[in-house]
């Protein structure tokens, strides 16, 4: 879901089962302004609307390869949302 000028966006991530050495997960989003540039609160990530329509947003998390240490492990019934936060590329430079 995004506001109308596309500066905000929310997304569920939902996980019913947890896997074992699972590959690396994303999930292509819809909507995006191709060309802002957008920061995922959770993670503290950035990048373009297009990369994240096409590629996807990567949602893998301490099941995908080995645990460390100091992360607690994954579960089943796990949900997590996404804030990704708009800005356009004038205001990163």
């Amino acid at each position: 879901m995004t506001n109308e000028d596309r500066t905000l966006a929310i997304v569920g991530y939902y996980r019913i089962l947890n896997g074992v050495n699972q590959p690396y997960s994303r999930v292509r989003l819809q909507g995006l302004n191709p060309d802002m540039i957008y920061e995922n609160v959770w993670n503290h990530t950035e990048n373009y609307g297009d990369e994240l329509m096409n590629y996807g947003l990567i949602t893998s998390d301490a099941t995908a390869g080995e645990v460390p240490g100091n992360v607690t492990p994954c579960t089943d019934f796990e949900s997590r949302i996404y804030m990704l936060k708009g800005k356009k590329v004038q205001e990163v430079m």
